[in-house]
């Protein structure tokens, strides 16, 4: 599978979620809140386990080893955020390992690509968005969590275009 064979596939297989949380959206104060509702956990699941498939073929092509083992994990973060309840503890940890891996990644992508403008300016949106559903995480953090999740998902995709 090509490259862009797998970013194609992962990016139909995100789109179901997407829409999920799109269309249960109705006040809920974060992504949590719908991705572990018992009416969308498990169509989500499974996009986002064919997702993984997708961008573990994706990162095997790029042959970065530590870039496997970031997303490896991010992935791991994603299916526990998604199986655990919000009120377990667990799903903080989860949470935690996917929030961190995201950042690793970005960071890793801006020290050991031809980092440009663009790159280095998703990467300080992310960490402020970071330290803002930290400081408002018993808040409303929905838009901010979007935010967070579209920004990776630009940078991502601009990583692709520019190697």
């Amino acid at each position: 599978m090509s490259k862009n064979a797998a970013l194609a596939a992962m990016i139909v297989c995100y789109l179901v979620p997407i829409l999920y949380v799109w269309c249960n959206y109705n006040s809920n104060t974060s992504v949590s809140n719908i991705i572990c509702d018992d009416n969308c956990k498990h169509i989500i699941l499974t996009f986002m386990i064919l997702m993984g498939i997708g961008t573990l073929f994706y990162e095997i092509q790029r042959n970065d080893t530590y870039s496997i083992v970031i997303i490896s994990v991010l992935l791991l973060g994603i299916y526990g955020l998604i199986s655990v309840k919000e009120t377990n503890t667990l799903h903080y940890v989860f949470a935690f390992l996917a929030f961190m891996s995201i950042m690793f990644f970005m960071v890793r992508h801006c020290y050991t690509t031809n980092c440009d403008n663009v790159l280095i300016s998703s990467l300080i949106l992310q960490i402020i968005m970071m330290f803002v559903i930290v400081a408002n995480m018993n808040n409303d953090i929905f838009y901010s969590e979007v935010i967070y999740i579209l920004n990776f998902a630009f940078y991502y995709l601009y990583l692709h275009f520019i190697e």
